[in-house]
């Protein structure tokens, strides 16, 4: 699974973001909780969607301005189709904090911890709620 030992260097710049991003789908990809939620990526294409993923984490750990999205709507329209449970969620957070553990140490990387749990706590609340467009 993931490697247990200590990584020395923080996430300092969007190409650390960017391997973090694409080894956690590597994970995502063939869990066997997370794979179907992730199979609409074969259609949506695997490169571009890490783009915007990358995007939004540079946002949250930098402070940049380039993501431009809305993930509550995908993320609803996920749940519609495949069902975003408390456990899907839980495997989640468990694959992004021991991918961010398997890549690196400091404080960028527990900031991505600890945003992907609040995340993880909004997107549960989120999903369940009707939107306001009906």
């Amino acid at each position: 699974m993931i490697s247990s030992g200590t990584p020395a260097v923080d996430v300092s710049d969007r190409d650390d973001i960017d391997r973090l991003v694409r080894r956690f789908y590597e994970h995502a990809l063939t869990d066997p909780t997370l794979a179907p939620v992730f199979e609409v990526l074969a259609i949506v294409g695997l490169d571009e969607h890490l783009l915007v993923v990358g995007d939004f984490w540079e946002q949250i750990l930098f402070r940049t301005t380039r993501y431009e999205g809305n993930f509550l709507p995908v993320h609803r329209a996920l749940h519609a189709h495949h069902g975003l449970t408390p456990a899907r969620f839980e495997r989640w957070l468990e694959l992004w904090v021991g991918t961010v553990d398997e890549l690196f140490a400091g404080v960028h990387a527990d900031r991505a911890k600890s945003k992907a749990e609040a995340m993880v706590r909004s997107l549960q609340r989120g999903v369940q709620r009707p939107s306001a467009t009906g």
